[in-house]
């Protein structure tokens, strides 16, 4: 397949990216050999994605050297994909939601899979989540809110659909984090746990980058320990109690302070329903189907 039979709204899924461990870390937490997600927007050369700091345009022979590109099409004959392109129009425009980076993805699948991590796991996944609560500790303490909850790259994609009116809209069958087992998510963990010390407003800066923290978390995972069933740390439930805070704060616009995580633990139980990876547009959309791959060297 070449760029130029891509149509406006098609749903570009891409595989990892080369010598990133936080793409490795997604296709893992995901079973699925992409990503990320985007959208053809307008013409068959320019895309849509939501990447920091924002929602933007780029050139689709940018962004696809070095990276399988799988096409996902509406099933169904559409002529107008008007509706679709004018709420990407409307993100773009200022309205686009929180934007973080791709650690964000990592951090929401490590929180909403059922799985039990090993010791280690844990504690690299607790220094995860204290990043992501800094980053947005620092959005509360410099009053730059956003307009919606913080959103990642495929749940972008999925919104542009699901708010183009009923046409258009997707469904995620048996998707990758909704999978029924006798596991529970660190989440539904945390919802049952009470919170015994909080360290928000004393969070020390991690000195690993966003990508030595996923290598960290990858070659952690492939450890055989990781099924062994276990407990969670007290210190890493308080973590995500402490995140769930400042999420609180973000999407409501409100201090730290005035923050609730058991609200913020409500937000990510009502988005766990709804969230979106890359791998389930690819495997879990029954309306879309894959049309055929770009490679570009």
């Amino acid at each position: 397949m070449h760029v130029r039979d891509l149509n406006a709204g098609d749903i570009l899924l891409f595989s990892p990216e080369e010598g990133s461990w936080i793409s490795k870390a997604i296709t893992w937490l995901t079973d699925a050999p992409v990503s990320h997600a985007a959208m053809t927007y307008q013409i068959p050369t320019k895309l849509v994605e939501e990447t920091p700091p924002a929602v933007r345009i780029a050139e689709a022979t940018m962004r696809f050297p070095g990276r399988t590109v799988h096409v996902m099409r509406l099933n169904k004959p559409i002529d107008d994909f008007k509706p679709v392109m004018d709420v990407a129009a409307r993100y773009l425009n200022g309205e686009a939601p929180y934007a973080m980076n791709n650690l964000y993805l990592v951090g929401m699948l490590l929180i909403y899979k059922k799985f039990t991590p090993s010791d280690t796991t844990q504690k690299i996944i607790l220094r995860i989540l204290k990043r992501l609560t800094e980053k947005l500790l620092d959005a509360i303490n410099q009053h730059k809110y956003p307009d919606k909850h913080p959103m990642v790259c495929s749940q972008f994609v999925f919104e542009c659909y699901q708010e183009a009116g009923k046409a258009y809209q997707l469904s995620i069958k048996s998707g990758n984090l909704q999978s029924d087992n006798t596991r529970s998510s660190l989440l539904h963990k945390a919802f049952k746990h009470k919170r015994q010390q909080t360290l928000l407003g004393a969070l020390q800066s991690e000195k690993a980058t966003d990508e030595e923290l996923a290598q960290e978390l990858y070659k952690a995972m492939n450890d055989e320990t990781l099924l062994a069933s276990g407990t969670v740390s007290d210190e890493l439930l308080d973590a995500i109690h402490d995140f769930a805070q400042t999420l609180h704060g973000v999407s409501q616009q409100v201090d730290l302070d005035k923050a609730d995580p058991k609200q913020g633990i409500a937000i990510l139980q009502a988005q766990s329903a709804m969230f979106v990876t890359p791998g389930d547009l690819l495997r879990h959309c029954p309306e879309l189907r894959h049309i055929g791959d770009i490679k570009l060297k």
